[in-house]
Parts: structure tokens; sequence; C-alpha cells
């Protein structure tokens, strides 16, 4: 299988995204994968004009002169795309969208039927790839990932990509805690490295897994009270103590 992940996290190795995706990734590798990863931040793409040159002019060839074609090629010849994300106003960050907004140049304009809906059939008509959410977020609750995850369903549906499943992490500072809770972080990023041996060996991501990734380690109380008092302290030295 060969894998290429994106991390659009502007914090690129410093986020928690990174500690995430690098496990499951390593998970993959274990299995015997091709991984490439990529951090947007320090690519070149610029914002889609929505001038449909790609789709009427230049077929399949963007206006902008950036990174967006070499990415896109990537994607093409990949089994398994991995987008990674922190969770930004409850949806992905602008690199991540922008990202995505720009994969337009691998869709033909013209609408096909799949399963009583409209779609755009693949420009190069080869089968898409399949592809898996990761994403962390700073709330407790797991919940907060749904909006992002159904808007990542959508995308793949409108792609017809398979959707294969959402890797999520909770209350993901905990990740940067290592001397203070060391075994529940190498639980995590255990049950990060097993989602990756799933995705290759199985072709699936089990509820199991997913649950294990996500787990509660600190009680809602206690959670609530560390998480006002490290921003006390990053607000009194005017700066995130986590980076």
């Amino acid at each position: 299988m060969k894998i290429f992940a994106v991390n659009g996290s502007p914090n690129m190795k410093k986020g928690m995204t990174h500690i995430l995706l690098e496990n499951l990734l390593e998970g993959a590798r274990e299995a015997g994968a091709e991984v490439e990863t990529v951090f947007l931040q320090k690519k070149k793409i610029n914002y889609c004009l929505g001038c449909f040159n790609c789709w009427v002019k230049t077929p399949g060839v963007c206006v902008h002169k950036d990174d967006m074609p070499e990415l896109a090629e990537r994607v093409r010849q990949a089994d398994c795309v991995v987008i990674g994300t922190p969770l930004y106003v409850d949806g992905m960050t602008a690199q991540t969208k922008t990202f995505m907004d720009r994969m337009m140049i691998l869709a033909d304009p013209h609408f096909e039927f799949v399963d009583g809906h409209y779609r755009h059939p693949r420009r190069h008509g080869e089968n898409p790839p399949d592809v898996v959410l990761l994403s962390v977020c700073g709330f407790y609750e797991r919940d907060n990932f749904d909006g992002l995850i159904d808007h990542m369903e959508r995308i793949c549906r409108n792609m017809q990509s398979r959707f294969v499943g959402a890797v999520v992490r909770p209350s993901s500072y905990i990740l940067a805690l290592q001397e203070i809770l060391a075994e529940p972080i190498e639980e995590i990023k255990e049950a990060a490295r097993r989602a990756g041996r799933e995705l290759v060996e199985k072709g699936t991501l089990s509820t199991q897994v997913l649950d294990d990734v996500a787990r509660d380690y600190l009680p809602k109380e206690a959670f609530l009270k560390g998480s006002n008092e490290f921003w006390d302290r990053c607000i009194k030295e005017g700066k995130f103590l986590a980076m």
C-alpha cells in the first residue's frame, strides 16, 4: 500500500497533530506500507479563484503556478490519503481546506449519476484513493469532531473516494505532558500505531482502535481545572507553553 499523508497543522512538528500522525504512519510502515508525508504549511498553495479554467480552458491545469500540481499527482498515485488537521473552529485548518479545494483539477466538470446522486467523474478515470481523517483538539468531548467528520465524509462522496474512518484525539495536549503522564501517552501512541497497522493489513479501522486513540484518561473536572491553570500560565508568560 502506498500512503500519502498531509499534515495541515500550521505548527507542523510542534503540534499534537504531528505526534498522532507520526505514530499512525509508524504502524503503517511496520505493516509494510510505503509512506510519504508533507507539511502543507511548507508548500505554496494558492486559493482557488473559482475561474473554472482548469475545467474548460486548460483541462486539469490550474492558472496558479504553485506546488499543487505536484501534490495532486501524489494523491493520484496513492492507494490511501491521510488528511491530518487539528480542529479549527469545528472544521479543518485553512491550509487543509485550500488543499482540498484545489483538488478540483482531478475532477471532470460533467455530471454522472452515482447511487442516485449527481457526482463529478474522475478526470483520469482511475479509482480514487481511500481517505483517512486524523485530527486532534483541545476540547474534552469527542463529539467536537462530528462536524469535521461529516464534512470529510461528504468530500469523499463527492470525490467518489472511500472514507475509511476518522482517527481523533480530544484533550490532545495530554500528548505534551510526557513527564507526568508517560503511561497514558504511550497507550495513545500505541493505539495510533495499531490503527496504522490495521489500515494496511485490513483496509479498515476498527471501532476498538478508534476508541482507544480517543479514550479519556483524566476526570472531566480535573481536565477543566488543569486546562484553565495551563492557560493562566500561558497568559502570564505571554506565550503558548506547549510549543
